[in-house]
């Protein structure tokens, strides 16, 4: 009989707060991570450009002080002939991705969104490389570029002395193009995903409009589906703006730390220089921490106006849904 009535005392939950505690799960972790390593990464980052250390001379840790010293050297180094080889570098990747890649991309995404022949088996096949990891790809198409590039070369077309295209010893011209073509490759599948699924919203009620009024494929895809997906369009624009100063051209997943110089990019360049001090095989000739981070600071604020024109730009002369 107790045990009845301790049944029917039992607290039950309202379906809002069951709404209320899932969400709450469901955020949890994203929040965590957002917290974790982006504000406090960035914050630390702030911090770390603006300080001094000097290890103590008894005991652990430093003796901090402030100083703007770290911005004066990425100054310099910034406006260097290296960091204008290495913002070319990443320009040229940018430039790939806006006007060969994005495209494209809509093209095929348009194709998709039609469902014309084949849609199915290209949307597939053209996400795959996002499913299987970057690392993977990578090792397949390193095989592929440095075994068999030459070896179909050598056998079929005649030609000779072929030399592999990304070996630490290939010519940095080959190295660099053969990596630009795989990162936009790589990143091909995802544009038309986001494009296709943006399309997909599209009411078709609009375009059987346009339909009874004689618009061809052409028109249609011009005139309705470019301009109702251009805010997508750019997005893409300014996060690859953002990426000019951290995307490393997968570099690391063919050259680990040994690429050379004229194929280098900043993204790489903040990896591999990281890398050297936690690994502590800097030497006196590698940028600081807090130079590298001041340096990040100082590409951060010449990104932000450009990004800023750049979306008002688009949004303001860019194709309306009117």
């Amino acid at each position: 009989m107790v045990y009845t009535k301790r049944l029917k005392q039992k607290k039950t939950y309202t379906r809002k707060q069951k709404r209320l505690v899932f969400y709450m799960l469901m955020f949890a972790l994203p929040l965590l991570q957002f917290l974790l390593f982006y504000l406090y990464v960035n914050f630390n980052s702030i911090i770390l450009a603006f300080t001094n250390r000097v290890a103590k001379v008894e005991g652990f840790g430093y003796d901090v002080s402030l100083t703007t010293d770290h911005f004066v050297a990425a100054w310099k180094f910034f406006f260097s002939g290296v960091s204008g080889r290495m913002l070319w570098n990443s320009m040229k990747l940018f430039i790939c991705q806006i006007f060969i890649v994005t495209p494209l991309a809509l093209l095929f995404s348009y194709y998709i969104a039609k469902e014309r022949w084949g849609a199915g088996f290209f949307r597939v096949m053209l996400y795959l490389p996002q499913v299987i990891s970057c690392v993977v790809l990578g090792l397949l198409f390193q095989y592929v570029a440095n075994e068999v590039y030459p070896y179909v070369a050598e056998t079929f077309f005649g030609a000779k002395n072929v030399e592999s295209l990304l070996l630490p010893s290939s010519s940095p011209s080959a190295q660099f193009n053969t990596t630009l073509i795989f990162t936009l490759w790589f990143s091909f599948g995802a544009n038309v995903l986001i494009y296709t699924g943006a399309m997909s919203g599209i009411d078709q009620s609009v375009v059987e409009s346009a339909q009874l009024d004689g618009v061809t494929t052409l028109q249609e895809f011009w005139y309705i589906y470019v301009p109702m997906i251009f805010s997508t369009v750019t997005t893409f624009v300014v996060t690859g703006l953002a990426g000019i100063f951290n995307n490393q051209m997968n570099l690391h997943v063919f050259f680990n730390n040994g690429a050379q110089q004229e194929v280098n990019v900043f993204g790489y360049y903040f990896y591999r220089i990281s890398a050297m001090h936690v690994e502590n095989t800097a030497g006196g000739n590698v940028m600081l921490l807090e130079e590298l981070a001041a340096l990040g600071l100082i590409a951060t604020i010449v990104l932000i106006p450009i990004i800023l024109i750049t979306r008002k730009l688009m949004n303001k002369y860019g194709p309306s849904v009117d």
